[in-house]
């Protein structure tokens, strides 16, 4: 806890935060080789990452300034504006960025690429293993120097495809927090003929892994996995398949809610408080 951190009399840990800044994150699903329920890629979290180092997340990071400007020729999909109430996001050009950023995120942290040639040609793993791909991902994950992707994808004639997201929750850091991110979290199928990699970088290994086996790792002390992930989790184990998922977040029958926990206190413990009530728990 920061000096500018105190006790409220209810127990509540307030004080100076910093802004929450936009970032994006994705739950990539398939349906479980034994037929039995759906599977979300998570991936494990470099103990030295300055945000949930150790835990097991979805892929996803901060919306970059040059999300926000991909030219129109680099993806398809519905018109930014009609995503701007949606999401809560400040202008179009903001709303753009969430969904060009959760594309972004999801190639250079897992190595899945969302979209197509301008052809009309499918991204395919000979693709990704190509030495302009690995190149590309490298410098985007590459933490000493910022890299703008635009030209790449105009270079290799890359579409992103925007149609491959839906919507799914939205959640916002708690104040007191040293790093706040307000969130907006995406689900997306596992394109064919693409294989999941980790990036050395931001992540250890990923994995496939149905929601309730990763709440469960987390209640043995096996993994962990923070606050908004569980829900996340908890909300994706209600679907029996990918197909049944992508229906519900299709129709906007999930919980779309813009949602900002607060931090308490319990004697020596800092937990997290859901905005409707209910126990508070680990953060």
């Amino acid at each position: 806890m920061g000096k500018a951190e105190r006790e409220t009399p209810a127990g509540r840990v307030g004080g100076a935060s910093p802004e929450a800044v936009d970032a994006a994150s994705v739950l990539l699903l398939r349906d479980a080789r034994d037929g039995a329920g759906l599977e979300v890629l998570m991936l494990e979290r470099h103990l030295r990452a300055d945000f949930a180092g150790g835990a097991l997340v979805f892929p996803g990071g901060k919306v970059d300034a040059t999300d926000c400007g991909l030219d129109a020729a680099r993806w398809i999909g519905d018109n930014p504006a009609r995503w701007r109430q949606r999401l809560g996001a400040t202008s179009s050009a903001a709303a753009q960025g969430l969904l060009v950023a959760a594309v972004r995120e999801t190639f250079e942290e897992v190595g899945v690429f969302l979209g197509r040639r301008e052809d009309g040609a499918p991204v395919t793993d000979e693709d990704l293993r190509s030495r302009s791909f690995v190149a590309a991902r490298h410098r985007l994950c590459d933490r000493t120097q910022a890299w703008d992707w635009r030209r790449w994808l105009e270079d290799e004639a890359l579409v992103l495809d925007l149609r491959r997201l839906r919507f799914y929750s939205w959640w916002v850091t708690p104040e007191g927090q040293h790093r706040r991110f307000d969130t907006r979290f995406f689900v997306a199928k596992l394109p064919s003929g693409q294989t999941p990699t980790a990036d050395d970088v931001e992540s250890t290994e990923v994995s496939w892994i149905r929601p309730r086996e990763a709440i469960e790792a987390h209640e043995r002390g096996d993994a962990v996995v923070i606050f908004p992930t569980r829900r996340n989790l908890l909300q994706l184990d209600e679907f029996a398949s990918v197909d049944e998922a992508w229906a519900a977040v299709t129709a906007d029958a999930v919980d779309q809610r813009r949602i900002q926990p607060t931090m308490v206190r319990d004697g020596d413990e800092i937990l997290v408080q859901h905005p409707d009530g209910g126990p508070a728990e680990p953060i």
